[in-house]
């Protein structure tokens, strides 16, 4: 039994030296990828939510849009969380893109219009502000992650 238990160890340790993209591919099951890239999805989603509810407490504190979603550090956020999509070609970033008014069309971000360079977008005008997750990839349920919001 105690064999057992250091070799589970020993393999979890492994894993742990695994890049991310690693994660999806060697050695692993199809269907361990895609729960795998399902918890990433998960993670990305509750993060979102939470820089939703840190953007609400601040306006509704200060009565402000912030101009950059630092400013919710630390009072409102501990700090910027990671965007972890599970796709190769971004990597998990806290790095926040800041996007001109005009990306904002019908209330919504024009896809269009953002560069795809993962981690967060944030814009606002004078009617509403959007944080979002920068890609313009589907996710696993087939929506766009520029599109998804978080749920809370």
């Amino acid at each position: 039994m105690r064999y057992l238990i250091v070799f589970i160890a020993a393999g979890a340790a492994a894993c742990s030296f695994l890049s991310k993209d690693e994660r999806f591919t060697k050695g692993m099951s199809d269907e361990v990828a895609l729960s795998s890239r399902r918890t990433l999805e998960s993670h990305t989603l509750s993060r979102l939510a939470a820089l939703e509810r840190s953007l609400n407490d601040y306006i509704q504190a200060k009565g402000r849009i912030p101009a950059k979603l630092t400013d919710l550090v630390p009072e409102y956020l501990a700090e910027i969380p990671d965007a972890e999509v599970g796709l190769a070609s971004h990597r998990d970033t806290s790095e926040v893109r800041y996007y001109p008014a005009s990306v904002i069309t019908g209330g919504g971000i024009n896809g269009a219009a953002i560069d795809d360079s993962g981690g967060w977008g944030y814009a606002y005008n004078d009617r509403q502000v959007i944080v979002f997750v920068n890609c313009t990839h589907q996710r696993m349920d087939g929506s766009l992650w520029y599109k998804s919001r978080g749920v809370y």
